[in-house]
């Protein structure tokens, strides 16, 4: 059982620098994200959103 717990202590510690080393990934995808919903905002709102060729 004490085998078990180590292992799941150290996943556990792999995992949080995962999401750590993740973090600024995350953080530039919702940039993105936010930075193409008001490009289609601005296009619908000036009728600048053309059909595609």
């Amino acid at each position: 059982m004490e085998k078990l717990n180590e292992a799941i202590v150290m996943l556990n510690k792999n995992l949080q620098e995962i999401n750590i080393q993740n973090m600024d990934t995350e953080l530039v995808a919702q940039m993105f994200k936010n930075y193409q919903s008001n490009v289609l905002f601005h296009l619908e709102a000036t009728n600048g959103l053309k059909d595609p060729a």
